[in-house]
């Protein structure tokens, strides 16, 4: 019988002071920070040890900041009045700002940055009949290089670029390389050549879903020189595809699966009677015993931590209280299983409002969450008793990392139990009451993460080779 999923308590969790809503959650390539975005023009930096903020980056944009992009070093930025910014991460202020202009500043609603391709690429609002993908040469940004201006009829809200094809198409043929994924309201998926400028050439697949796509991805799919792709729409469907090659040669959006709201919003998903890896009362325990956790929405797809059988990403559903519920496809098309369990904990521990974003830290084994009432949290992956299951059995049946077969009695769990919580606050983290800051005490190495060396790497390597990365 398969072990029950586990069920945890944030490792650690800090709500900022200003308490604004967290909806997205970037890691820094230069620094050991998260970049936190809100519903205004500035961000917010914060450890990503501690979760304390660092400092604010302001000054860079009139409107509200609409993505991030972390790549090659560079922090980059965009926002509704127009603006796209790199950031000097050292000194805190703006570097460089491009201005989307056209008869008129262009709202951008997405962003990609290829340091490396020296190519900055924004997406924006429908504007007078038209949706923009413009492109910029970041060597010389004061006239954009072209823009792509009907790939999309409505606002665009994804883009990303994908490797060179040739990493997972076995026979590209004449194909561009690299692509650039988008998405739309439209409700279209569309691959294109971001080395052409004329926009009829550019675009090499498409495929419309028939619904408004709210966001997108990409990952690499483990086991098979292929590319998947996702997109979840606003009434919280998922759809994925596979990038191949047609029978004339061409590349194609192929093999779509779609997964209804029905089968993943508003369903209850009971907890183990396990319980989380805490200390509680008799009382807490019965009403632990009882309760369930009910999606009221789809938080984000997460390929990083597993893909199942038929290539579905883990999925991370959200309930208006704050907890989280990771997913796995269990076999059939349209079904779902939880994988593991993560709670709004006692008191004021972990989130108590609707979580917005997570980001899954893969080498640390760590994922972060934030919320609508400023809670920035920390999960350690490596701390649960089991490993999460991902609906593969060439993973889930083979032990995976082997985890429940080694006995670590050095590798001490940072999730903390209430008693140890209230009997050593000042070096707990987990305080989100401001004037309690002060009685923190030092931390020092990862607190989040698995930890570095002995024999936890091996198996940390073995479980990433097995695990897909995604390309976002």
């Amino acid at each position: 019988m398969p072990a029950q999923p586990p069920v945890a308590y944030a490792t650690l969790c800090h709500q900022l002071p200003s308490k604004q809503y967290i909806l997205g959650i970037t890691p820094s390539s230069a620094s050991p920070h998260l970049i936190l975005r809100h519903p205004t023009p500035e961000l917010t930096i914060a450890d990503n040890q501690s979760l304390q903020p660092v400092d604010v980056l302001k000054g860079g944009h009139k409107g509200n900041v609409t993505s991030v992009c972390s790549d090659g070093g560079a922090l980059w930025s965009s926002a509704k009045d127009g603006s796209v910014v790199r950031w000097d991460e050292r000194s805190r202020q703006p570097g460089s700002t491009i201005k989307a202009f056209l008869r008129a500043p262009l709202p951008i609603t997405a962003l990609a940055v290829s340091e490396r391709g020296h190519l900055v690429i924004a997406g924006t609002e429908l504007l007078s009949a038209e949706a923009h993908i413009v492109f910029w040469d970041t060597r010389n940004t004061k006239d954009a290089l072209y823009r792509h201006s009907s790939t999309h009829s409505d606002d665009i809200t994804h883009l990303s670029l994908l490797p060179s094809t040739s990493t997972y198409l076995a026979s590209s043929g004449s194909s561009p390389s690299p692509l650039l994924l988008s998405a739309s309201t439209d409700g279209l998926v569309a691959l294109s050549n971001v080395k052409e400028s004329d926009e009829d050439e550019a675009v090499v697949a498409e495929e419309n879903w028939g619904q408004s796509i709210a966001a997108a991805g990409a990952y690499p799919v483990h086991g098979s020189k292929s590319m998947g792709v996702w997109a979840r729409s606003d009434m919280d469907g998922i759809s994925t595809w596979q990038i191949g090659i047609g029978e004339e040669g061409e590349v194609e959006l192929q093999n779509h699966l779609e997964y209804p709201m029905e089968s993943l919003k508003f369903q209850k998903y009971p907890l183990p009677r396990d319980g989380p890896s805490i200390t509680q009362t008799a009382e807490a325990e019965s009403s632990q015993k009882s309760k369930q956790v009910v999606s009221d929405y789809i938080v984000d797809a997460i390929p990083s931590l597993g893909l199942s059988k038929n290539r579905t990403p883990m999925l991370a559903v959200g309930s208006n209280e704050g907890d989280i519920v990771l997913l796995h496809g269990s076999g059939s098309s349209s079904s779902f299983a939880p994988s593991a369990y993560f709670l709004s904990g006692p008191k004021s521990r972990g989130h108590k409002d609707v979580v917005r974003c997570i980001y899954h830290d893969v080498e640390n084994e760590a994922l972060y969450s934030g919320s609508e009432d400023g809670v920035l949290s920390g999960w350690s992956l490596a701390s649960l008793p089991q490993r999460l299951m991902v609906g593969d059995p060439s993973i889930d049946d083979d032990g995976g990392d082997g985890r429940e077969d080694v006995q670590n009695e050095d590798e001490e769990s940072e999730i903390e139990t209430e008693e140890e919580e209230e009997e050593d606050d000042d070096d707990s983290g987990m305080d989100v009451d401001d004037s309690e800051e002060s009685e923190e005490g030092p931390r020092h190495g990862p607190v989040l993460g698995g930890g570095g060396g002995g024999k936890d790497v091996g198996r940390k390597q073995s479980r990433s080779k097995k695990r897909s990365h995604p390309y976002r």
